[in-house]
């Protein structure tokens, strides 16, 4: 029996990226990847979506959460309170999905200072933490049942997919992978239409260096391509049927992003908010944090590759193109 394919539910948001897919695996144990962010409006449209396929949300037996972004599982513990379904994420999204407010903490822990020794003025640094803190109401608490690893396989639509950890986007991102038929549920990972953007996170628990989220992402894509995939169905927009050819274009936007970021600093030593400036000018709230988080990623690749350097000065951190000698 063939695998089934993926049905796309589009769902409203209300966040810049636009809506959102989620998709249902029909079988013995419906399934859905993913449940839109916590509003009215996407309760609607998620019930009419499974209404088209004769199914009502009381049916779904199975939630996996691709990632623990407000978009992506708000809807989940209403989801769960209508169906009993159990959740399935990978590991680190435990403490988000249990406890939402969580990274609100963290962002005078973590986010305050770091966002500090990029040089982000206070001023902008507090409409980026009203902007994180307004998207709060958009999720919900839900507990997570099945705590998944890389390498996991899951029975979805009758046939068993492969659970991928593919952080970047986010610590606990996965994409599922369908090796018979070469489907992929790509989360955001891999965009059609947007790139997706590697954001900056706090340390994983127990450890006390932050993660390079660039440097993890492109290494995920790297592994994606490696797979046969015929049809990866994405997060958001439409779906990829030629995924290498669209990995080739995004390693090649992160390389041209970075060489400019190295152009920029033989004028002399800039702050990550000045770069970000720079490149993405005219950016609030979120989109600024998004554009700041950006830039760090493409610094923490030219410091690994030792073509920039760091140090402290007055106004924070500031990266500084390393001399190249003859």
């Amino acid at each position: 029996m063939p695998a089934m394919t993926p049905y796309a539910i589009t769902i409203p948001t209300p966040f810049p990226v636009g809506p959102v897919n989620v998709y249902l695996l029909p079988g013995p144990e419906p399934a859905l990847i993913d449940t839109g962010p916590s509003t009215a409006e996407a309760w609607d449209a998620l019930e009419a979506g499974l209404s088209t396929q004769g199914l009502a949300v009381a049916g779904i037996r199975q939630v996996v959460l691709t990632h623990a972004h407000p978009d992506h599982y708000g809807l989940a513990a209403r989801v769960v309170a209508a169906s009993g379904a159990r959740v399935h994420a990978h590991a680190l999204a435990a403490s988000t999905l249990t406890s939402p407010g969580a990274r609100s903490d963290a962002w005078e822990a973590f986010y305050g200072r770091v966002l500090a020794e990029a040089g982000v003025p206070p001023q902008v640094v507090d409409g980026m933490g009203q902007a994180f803190q307004a998207a709060l109401p958009f999720r919900q608490p839900v507990a997570l049942d099945v705590a998944l690893q890389d390498g996991d396989r899951l029975s979805l639509g009758g046939k068993p997919w492969q659970v991928l950890h593919t952080p970047g986007h986010a610590q606990e991102h996965i994409c599922l992978y369908q090796p018979d038929s070469g489907q992929l549920l790509s989360g955001d990972h891999l965009l059609r239409d947007i790139s997706s953007n590697p954001i900056l996170e706090p340390p994983l628990p127990g450890e006390t260096v932050r993660p390079r989220s660039l440097v993890q992402y492109l290494a995920s894509l790297e592994r994606i391509a490696a797979l046969e995939v015929t049809t990866a169905w994405p997060g958001h927009g439409a779906p990829i049927t030629h995924h290498r050819q669209l990995i080739t274009q995004r390693l090649d936007l992160h390389r041209r992003r970075a060489e400019r970021i190295a152009t920029l600093l033989e004028s002399g030593p800039q702050t990550a908010f000045q770069i970000a400036t720079t490149l993405f000018p005219g950016q609030r709230g979120m989109n600024s944090f998004l554009a700041v988080s950006e830039v760090i990623g493409h610094l923490d690749l030219l410091v690994a590759e030792g073509r920039v350097r760091s140090r402290r000065s007055r106004v924070g951190i500031v990266f500084e193109a390393v001399p190249t000698h003859p």
